[in-house]
């Protein structure tokens, strides 16, 4: 059952794991608050939502995608973790964390490169 993905597919899954990453921004949010405070617990009743909408999207997006494709993508969500932390968090990035993504995201061209030719 193996068909051929477009790019709109490709943005689709990139877009999920988007909304993923926004679950670790509100969670980094929630751990700056007091435990069990209202805000606390409003930040933490967000992110059940988005993790509910990424659930919901997650479903549709592999019966587009044979999972180990699928879900080795899920490592872009590094990429996205990145961007908040600079420009939220205003936090440093190294060469290595750098170097890092850099390769994970390499590799995930290359999946996606060679699931498209084997198709």
């Amino acid at each position: 059952m193996k068909k051929k993905f477009r790019w709109k597919e490709i943005l689709m899954l990139q877009a999920v794991f988007f909304i993923y990453s926004i679950s670790s921004v509100v969670l980094k949010f929630a751990s700056g608050k007091e435990l069990f405070s209202l805000e606390f617990i409003l930040l933490y009743g967000v992110d059940v939502m988005i993790l509910g909408v990424y659930a919901l999207l997650w479903q549709q997006v592999i019966k587009k995608f044979e999972l180990s494709v699928a879900y080795a993508n899920k490592a872009v969500t590094l990429l996205w973790a990145l961007g908040w932390s600079i420009f939220l968090f205003h936090e440093q990035i190294t060469v290595w964390k750098g170097a890092g993504i850099f390769l994970v995201m390499i590799g995930i061209f290359i999946l996606n490169g060679e699931e498209e030719k084997s198709q």
